[in-house]
């Protein structure tokens, strides 16, 4: 079997644990042309670890406070905390690891809010592969501080949402 096939069924599996632990749930879909780097980049991943997922969390405090980071790739927009998956965690336990090591804020995960498969295609390859895209609603507490993490210029907790979100983080809010 193709690695491509191999990622597709390892996809489906992992939605199906999701929806398994936190009942149904939204998944949209989209296809995107990556640069020749960073398609043979994902495809690496998916060798390694089986399938390219990442996670994260829309994590509200006890105050009802939510929980922002800005990244140095878009320094302008607040987001989630989140960030790539690795073999041994589960999805939930990505976004859980994502959050401490970038904001310092221990969370639990309550449910899925919206889950994202992209197929990603180069313009010379005949393969394509999925990559998964969770983020969950989670409660926490403690301190928000930008960590030692690079990809973090900092992390707030919010009592109304900053202006500068980034469109799917809106969304999440929405839900």
């Amino acid at each position: 079997m193709a690695i491509e096939d191999d990622a597709c069924m390892a996809v489906a599996a992992e939605r199906g644990r999701l929806a398994e632990r936190f009942g149904a749930f939204e998944t949209t879909t989209t296809r995107v042309e990556n640069d020749p780097a960073f398609y043979e980049h994902g495809l690496d991943l998916v060798r390694e670890t089986g399938m390219l997922a990442e996670a994260g969390a829309l994590v509200r405090d006890p105050r009802g406070r939510v929980l922002f980071v800005r990244h140095p790739d878009a320094p302008e927009t607040w987001g989630t905390p989140g960030g790539g998956y690795e073999v041994d965690d589960s999805l939930a336990a990505t976004a859980v690891r994502e959050v401490r090591e970038e904001t310092g804020v221990r969370c639990e995960v309550t449910d899925v809010l919206a889950a994202r498969v992209k197929t990603i295609e180069h313009s010379e390859e005949p393969r394509s592969y999925p990559m998964l895209t969770t983020e969950f609603a989670a409660h926490g507490n403690g301190a928000a501080s930008a960590t030692d993490d690079e990809e973090i210029l900092e992390a707030r907790w919010f009592a109304e949402p900053p202006v500068a979100l980034h469109d799917h983080t809106r969304d999440l809010l929405a839900k």
